[in-house]
């Protein structure tokens, strides 16, 4: 019992560490519970939903830092505001958070606030009025993404960003609000580039921090694309020439049109010195002609000044309208990081823009180099085809307000995932949590009945023990009280040779009946003779005055309840034999009559009439010892003509 139970413990302990792991979805959660279906299919849709938006850059694309306020204990005097002269409609704004590395660290959402309210002015109408109030910025979540809002209204003629809850940096508690890029939006058109900048306060004495850089398209998260790069990685100026050459490339637009922006795309670099932006001319201009071989006029220009590193950021320049055929980009002074590099030039894309429309795309380019493509690793290249290929060197260039609404998306589905992941975790939990209960209820139900089982097994044993004692004592009164009873009798009768020859019978009878009792009670587990066998030994010790035979063509396996009433019976119709027959010969046959077993012992002896008073009470005990084999017992005797007994039994108990 011992053994069972410490075999159920550890078999319970293995199950509950199993229901317990963590990678176990408690079948219970699957079957019932209704909530954890819709939040699969809403964590499906939002996997497949973020599949087509644009991914955060895994580099700070550098350029310039944006807006700085002040320091101040609170928080809402650190506005800044952007004005038209004219009245604007708009249906879209979009801030994007500093991400620079200070003394403290890294800092993602460098001076963002958590809460910002949006002040509008409409023309004609005086005051000010809320147009949008965004009450939680995810701080906890957010990695620089941009923030952008759908808003809906018309005339506008100034918005003001007011922060209303901003942290403040580690061991201080002065309050600060920055900002790397802002962005309103009609349409596709970013308005804010045509507005004016004011701030309460804005440091504009420091490198990379003016509040004009907040319209100049530079931000740390780069240009404004999905992640699909093209073929080619940019433009490679030819290094072969020497740092003195001549370098340019000039776009045939394909007929003269009328432009009035230029947008310039840094490239992408790889190593600390190859860093973003590695490559852009430090000094340029641009040139416009109607006809590929010139005359060639100036259209905008760095002039002696040196154009600080945009990163890995676009650089748009505005000037009147022009119209021309042919755009040329010449470049003064090339890029050199050290005096050990040697300069180079490398931009991903040269866009040629009217009213927001790319002109330039896919349109050939000539330079002054003499390749077409040179190879950059496996798959990729840099060509002067890269330069108007539509793609960075990262991905395919896409429309400011889908970039920043699609990062922005992208933000917001990431924070309802974690809240369904949450949420599934916790419902896993408590289902986890219920099932490691019902079955700790069950093993200990199962441990409780394996117990009452080996309890009764127990008892069931003391029974058969019990039974087995009272068989014994039955047996012993049967087969043995009375020879003992007899012989003590008999042996206190004065000495006679009859005398003599009955107890020396009843000794060897008593002896023989010990030994079987012995045999099948006691000795059971021991190796037991065949059953023919045990019968012509019984026979010989019992039948010393008699003539007999014994033939057996059979010997069935009994088991041994059975084995013990088939040889009591055996031997109680010898012993008839012996005390009533007074037979000469007895022949005695063991057979099989398929499917039962068969046994005949037939005597001639006197014989018993069936009309006689004592032939039923004869062959009572036999008839009790067949229906405990399942048998039936056959009689055939007659005064004078001996007795035939016949003994069908199954060698399997029949069901009853």
């Amino acid at each position: 019992m011992i053994r069972h139970f410490f075999a159920a413990i550890c078999f319970a302990m293995l199950v509950l560490q199993a229901a317990a792991a963590p990678a176990t979805v408690p079948w219970l959660a699957r079957r019932f519970s209704t909530s954890l279906g819709p939040i699969a299919a809403r964590l499906a849709a939002i996997d497949a939903a973020m599949e087509a938006l644009p991914v955060m850059s895994d580099i700070d694309a550098l350029g310039t830092h944006g807006f700085h306020s002040n320091f101040t204990p609170t928080a809402e005097d650190h506005w800044f505001e952007i004005a038209w002269d004219t009245p604007q409609d708009l249906d879209g704004i979009a801030i994007v958070p500093t991400r620079i590395t200070t003394q403290s660290g890294r800092r993602s959402n460098y001076g963002f606030p958590s809460r910002l309210r949006i002040e509008a002015t409409r023309a004609g109408v005086p005051g000010r009025f809320v147009l949008a109030e965004i009450s939680e910025t995810r701080l906890d979540l957010r990695r620089g993404e941009p923030l952008f809002r759908i808003v809906e209204a018309r005339s506008i003629t100034s918005l003001r960003f007011v922060p209303e809850e901003l942290p403040t940096m580690p061991g201080k508690t002065v309050r600060f609000f920055s900002l790397a890029e802002v962005m309103v939006f009609r349409g596709r058109d970013n308005l804010a580039r045509s507005g004016r900048l004011s701030a309460n306060y804005s440091i504009d004495a420091e490198v990379g921090w003016n509040i004009h850089y907040l319209t100049d398209g530079q931000s740390p998260l780069g240009p404004p694309e999905l992640p699909q790069p093209g073929h080619s990685l940019g433009w490679h100026g030819d290094m072969r020439k020497g740092p003195g050459a001549e370098v340019w490339a000039a776009i045939d637009l394909g007929a003269p049109l009328d432009f009035d922006t230029i947008r310039l795309i840094a490239a992408r670099g790889d190593a600390p010195i190859k860093g973003p932006g590695f490559g852009f001319p430090v000094r340029f201009h641009f040139d416009a002609a109607d006809a590929a071989a010139g005359p060639w006029r100036e259209i905008w220009s760095t002039g002696a000044r040196r154009v600080p590193n945009p990163g890995y950021n676009p650089m748009v320049f505005h000037f009147p309208a022009r119209r021309a055929r042919f755009v040329r980009l010449v470049v003064d002074e090339q890029d050199a990081p050290d005096s050990f590099t040697t300069p180079r030039v490398l931009l991903s894309e040269l866009e040629i823009r009217r009213n927001g429309r790319n002109l330039s795309r896919g349109r050939p380019v000539t330079t002054t180099d003499s390749y077409d493509a040179i190879k950059h690793d496996a798959t990729r290249v840099w060509s002067r085809a890269g330069l108007t290929d539509g793609h960075t060197s990262t991905g395919l260039i896409i429309p400011e307000r889908d970039w920043a609404e699609g990062l922005s998306r992208r933000f917001d589905l990431v924070c309802e995932r974690n809240r369904l992941l949450a949420g599934r975790d916790g419902l896993l939990a408590f289902w986890r949590q219920l099932t490691l209960g019902l079955l700790f209820v069950a093993l200990v139900g199962a441990v409780v009945g394996l117990v009452i089982w080996q309890v009764r097994l127990r008892l069931a044993a003391r029974r058969a023990v019990l039974a087995l004692r009272s068989s014994i004592s039955s047996d012993l009164h049967d087969e043995v009280g009375s020879n003992l009873a007899t012989i003590a009798l008999l042996s206190e009768l004065p000495p006679a040779s009859e005398n003599l020859e009955d107890i020396s019978r009843l000794s060897r009878e008593t002896s023989l009946a010990l030994r079987e009792i012995v045999e099948i009670t006691v000795a059971s587990q021991r190796a037991r003779k065949p059953l023919a066998e045990r019968l012509r030994e019984i026979a010989s010790l019992m039948l010393r005055h008699q003539q007999w035979t014994f033939e057996a063509t059979a010997s069935p396996a009994l088991d041994l309840e059975r084995r013990k009433h088939f040889v009591f019976y055996f031997k109680e119709s010898l012993h008839n034999i012996i005390r009533h027959a007074g037979a000469r010969k007895v022949s005695i046959v063991l057979e099989k009559i398929p499917p039962d077993y068969r046994l005949v012992i037939h005597d001639d002896g006197r014989g018993i009439s069936h009309d006689s008073a004592d032939a039923a009470g004869n062959f009572h005990t036999l008839r009790q010892r067949a229906e405990r084999l399942h048998g039936t017992l056959e009689v055939d005797s007659a005064l004078g003509e001996g007795t035939r007994l016949t003994l069908h039994f199954p060698i399997q108990p029949r069901r009853k």
